[in-house]
């Protein structure tokens, strides 16, 4: 095998492992002589590819990786590809519809689409950024990730408080999240805004939760009835379109 192809090998395992791994570990799960490793390793620390705990003297991807992936999303143009989709949602369900993603630990809004009703009041805009525990796009992404990446947003486990039914148990917000990866849609129930609900569906590129699309709008329009026969039908559908589309993207 290459020097290439084993380095590819040695990226996917640290990508497997976000606690680090020994040089020992990863010569021993691959196969490769400890030699082989040391110099990959030698050149992937160079250039950013691959971090050492100086410490532990454990090895974890580096930040030049986080970089090509950001990239790589970069060139999907998630907000283009949805565009229509996010239309077309919005004329079947006569709410707003907007598209989030997770960017260091912050929500933000990246597309929206619908205007306000009267006696509707919500804060968010293209590029309005907030925590996000108590929104259903938030929940949505948070879903995506280990309880580890989750403390690291939330190191004390605080949560802020926004709307009435805000969770604010950082082990009931773990329970949420497992119910959102079980159901595939998150729903806010005047988490966020009092007087407000959202319901929000995951989008995936590959297998991987790159954003989320949500309706939002009055509880007195939406209702839990509603989104339980229409709303989440009609926001899964179109995040599935997105994905599928996200999914046929050349690189």
């Amino acid at each position: 095998m290459s020097t290439i192809g084993k380095g590819i090998q040695v990226l996917e395992l640290l990508g497997r492992n976000p606690k680090g791994l020994a040089l020992r570990d990863i010569s021993k799960s691959l196969g490769f002589p400890k030699s082989s490793v040391h110099h990959i390793l030698k050149t992937f620390l160079a250039f950013d590819f691959a971090y050492q705990n100086q410490e532990t003297r454990k090895y974890f991807l580096g930040l030049r990786c986080l970089q090509l992936s950001a990239r790589m999303l970069e060139q999907f143009d998630i907000r283009s590809i949805a565009k229509k989709h996010l239309i077309e949602l919005n004329e079947k369900s006569a709410e707003i519809v907007q598209l989030y993603t997770l960017r260091s630990g912050r929500l933000i809004c990246i597309d929206k689409i619908g205007t306000q009703k009267p006696g509707l009041s919500i804060s968010s805009f293209v590029g309005w950024t907030t925590e996000p525990h108590a929104a259903a796009s938030g929940k949505v992404l948070l879903s995506e990730l280990s309880e580890e990446e989750i403390m690291n947003i939330y190191p004390q486990k605080i949560l802020r408080v926004y709307g009435k039914n805000t969770i604010t148990d950082f082990e009931e917000l773990l329970r949420e999240l497992q119910l959102v990866r079980e159901q595939g849609y998150a729903i806010d129930d005047e988490e966020y805004y009092e007087g407000v609900r959202c319901v929000a569906a995951p989008i995936r590129a590959g297998k991987k939760i790159v954003a989320a699309v949500s309706i939002t709008g009055s509880i007195f329009q939406i209702t839990m009835k509603r989104i339980n026969q229409k709303l989440i039908f009609l926001v899964t559908a179109a995040a599935e379109k997105i994905s599928n589309e996200l999914s046929n993207v050349q690189i």
